[in-house]
This record gives C-alpha cells, structure tokens and sequence, in this order.
C-alpha cells in the first residue's frame, strides 16, 4: 500500500482491466473519496489526457477572498501577509458556477449578494493572560449578508419579484457558499491565521469572489495532479539519474501494475506511443473531487466545440452543408481552398496557401486574420 510494486517483474500485468470498443475513451476509477480519486485514462492521446489534468486544475471555479478591508489590526502579522494567508483559506463552493455570478458578468460597483460573499472576522484579546496567546483561525471567520440580496419572503404576500437571472442564482445558492472548508468540523483542524497577545485585535472585513486558477492558484479547486505514464518506461522518455542501481533507487509506482514490463530481448518500437494515462487529483475541500472531473470534462468540450464554431464562422462553413465540417488545409504545393477543390484567385508563385487567397507561401490562416 506504499504506491510501489517490490519484487521481480511479472510477464504481464498483474491488473487486467476489462476493455470496451477500443475506438472509445475508457476511464477506470480505481479509488474515489470525497477528496481524492485516482483514475485511468485509455484510448486517447497524451495531449487530452494532459488537457483534462490542466482544466481540472485551471478552469474549475471556486470562491476564495479577493479583497481584504481592515479595520484594525494590533496583531504581530503585517496587514498584508494576514491578507495573504485570508486568500489562500479554502471555502466551500459547491455548485458555483450557477450559485455566485463572476463580477464581469454584475452590473453592481462594489460587489452584491449575486457576485460577492462577504466575510466578518473581529476577535480581541484585551482581558487575556499576561505570557499566553490566543490562536486566530479560520473557524472565526463568519458569512454576513452582502448588500443587494432578495428581499425576505413574505408569508402574506406575493413572492419577491426578481428576473430570471436574479433567480437563478437565488435557487442555486448553496447554504453553506463561502463557509471556510472544515468550519464546526471536528475532525478537520482549520487554519491558523495569527496569534493575539493580551490587548491585541483585528477587525477586518472579507469580499470573496468567484474565479479560476488561471487568474490566481488560490482559486483552484485540487492541490494537487499526479500525471504519469508508461510506468516501465518503456519508450525511454525519462533517463533516471542514479547512483548504484537504477531499479533501487527508482522503484516502480503501484500503475506498474496495469502495464506488462518489457522484456529483455524486446527490440524498441520507436513508432510506440502512451496508451494508458494514471492520474490522481487531491482536492483541498472546496469542491468534491468527483464534482471537479466532472466539471472540467464539461469545460473541455464546451472549450472544444467553441473552437469548432470559430472556424466554422471564420472559414464560412456549416455543418449541415453538403460537405461541410472541419476540412484540414491544403498545406501542400495546391492552390485548392480544401473544401470543394476549385482554384480561388490566381497562383503568385511559391507555395499554395489552401485558403483561396492566391498570394503564394506568406497567405494567412482564417483563424489569424
């Protein structure tokens, strides 16, 4: 159970996994919790693989303090590094793509209850002990209404009139959005922010916001991806640095098990690609890890089909056209536009575009115009 295979090489896999239509991709959860998976990705390329790792790492929203307002502050950690430590606590964001607005998408100046969760941490210790220190944590910190939410329910009246929009979030709001990962729960210690001495205090006042690691890694919901491949190394894309002896020094991770070794006389396949991908994610508690797969194959193929629709608009191609669709240019010596093999404009000399501009090898892609 320490992630590494000990002893000989077997003459195949020890893990034989069932396979469907080998022109399909195939995932195989191998352990799934609520903070942690770890899964086998086959029948697909290294760079989608490598594409979902980095969406689920990059792309996933989540909520997390953007925006620190200090009231006061006595303590020993400087208003800047305590604001630091507050955008990098973790807090919950289920479901918050449709829950909490981005604040481009808001038409308010300062943040309101449909793009900002706002966060109150005021603690003192003026009546303490002389020579003790009281620990600030991130169980301190509490969710205060922000300015601008729906009005109350009124049991005598008609329901609050709000637009769609409005509503939408209303219905997805998720009771516990913004509460720092592991509040009122025992078993997960929180985060120690600072130390107040006697006669120290802070009072500060939080706004967090909705976002992407793209922008900033505190916003990301995983810790951490581990991403690997051909465990055997058998097409030599890693050279070990050792000492003594390599299989000792390098022993083989437990996705050794899901591949046969190579054998001592197997001649190298230079042509051989990876064919089975091992990644496992570690969330941070924000958003459950089955939640981020989840939602980062989504964002991958929205992504996709967005750059499906560009080309299709900057080439003029439609799908439901009689032989439409992505058509790969003619890169070659032809002057055809690569869609209906008639000659636009007339050849300049050099190379053929395949764009049907007819000026020759410097000709631009649609897509760089």
């Amino acid at each position: 159970m320490n992630g590494f295979i000990d002893g000989e090489n077997q003459a195949g896999p020890s893990v034989i996994v069932p396979l469907g239509p080998t022109n399909q991709p195939r995932v195989l959860v191998r352990s799934l919790t609520k903070d942690e998976v770890n899964f086998n990705l086959s029948g697909m390329e290294l760079a989608l693989a490598n594409s979902i790792r980095r969406v689920m790492m990059a792309d996933v929203p989540t909520v997390c303090i953007d925006q620190v307002l200090f009231a006061q502050n006595t303590s020993p950690i400087p208003d800047e590094m305590l604001a630091h430590r507050l955008g990098m606590v973790p807090l919950i964001s289920r479901n918050v793509s449709k829950g909490l607005r981005r604040t481009s998408d808001c038409d308010c100046d300062e943040g309101c209850y449909y793009c900002t969760v706002t966060l109150r941490l005021k603690v003192s210790y003026t009546h303490g002990e002389r020579g003790k220190f009281m620990p600030i944590t991130s169980n301190m910190l509490e969710v205060v209404p922000s300015p601008g939410g729906p009005p109350p329910p009124d049991p005598y009246g008609p329901p609050p009139d709000l637009s769609p929009d409005d509503q939408q979030v209303v219905n997805n709001r998720d009771p516990e959005l913004g509460q720092p990962v592991g509040k009122n729960d025992s078993a997960t210690p929180p985060i120690l922010l600072a130390k107040l001495s006697r006669g120290q205090e802070i009072d500060l006042t939080c706004k967090a916001y909705s976002g992407i690691a793209k922008f900033h890694a505190k916003w990301s919901p995983l810790s951490a991806v581990a991403f690997e491949y051909d465990p055997h190394n058998k097409l030599r894309h890693t050279t070990y640095w050792y000492e003594t002896d390599e299989k000792a020094e390098w022993p083989l991770s437990s996705n050794a098990a899901f591949e046969a070794p190579p054998q001592p006389d197997e001649p190298f396949d230079f042509n051989a690609v990876p064919s089975t991908f091992y990644l496992n994610a570690e969330g941070v508690g924000a958003v459950p890890v089955r939640e981020v797969v989840e939602q980062g194959i989504d964002i991958l193929v929205e992504n996709l089909a967005n750059v499906i629709l560009a080309v299709q608009r900057e080439t003029g191609v439609d799908e439901d056209e009689e032989g439409g669709g992505l058509v790969e240019p003619d890169m070659g010596m032809g002057m055809t536009n690569g869609i209906n093999g008639h000659v636009n404009g007339q050849s300049m000399g050099g190379y053929g575009t395949g764009y049907g501009d007819g000026m020759g090898a410097y000709g631009m892609s649609p897509l760089r115009r």
